[in-house]
């Protein structure tokens, strides 16, 4: 082995070049740091936006459950009142029906017994209203 190159200029050279090497070793590893403190970071926003969108997500079925029952129980009283409507609409049209065979059969009564005037023609508007239902029908 040559000790030859060992000069003290060559030596100083080396400690210089060391320390240049060093310095850079140290100053890439803090960069490394950061760069690796910047990836976790980053990956917890990920998490804590995924874990955000996922409770977004779960809040809206919620919500879009809760709508489909209170829809489909609005429409269960829709149709139940329907039903209801319709029901009292066939009871009070029944209702009318006996009401008007009375109002006829009173009139006829009244127009047989000879009352005229008013009596006549209330039997007439009543013929003539029922007669333009009946062509309605």
């Amino acid at each position: 082995m040559d000790f030859s190159l060992l000069t003290p200029q060559n030596f100083v050279v080396a400690i210089a070049f060391l320390f240049v090497c060093y310095e850079a070793y140290d100053k890439i590893t803090k960069i490394i740091a950061r760069i690796t403190a910047e990836h976790d970071r980053m990956k917890k926003w990920d998490e804590m936006e995924d874990k955000l969108l996922k409770n977004i997500q779960e809040e809206r079925d919620k919500i879009y459950e809760r709508y489909d029952n209170e829809l489909s129980e609005m429409r269960n009283q829709i149709n139940e009142n329907h039903a209801d409507t319709e029901a009292k609409l066939q009871e009070l049209v029944a209702m009318v029906m006996i009401l008007t065979k009375g109002q006829v059969a009173a009139l006829d009564g009244l127009k047989q017994q000879g009352c005229n005037g008013k009596v006549t023609q209330a039997k007439q508007e009543l013929d003539e209203f029922l007669m333009s239902k009946a062509v309605d029908l």
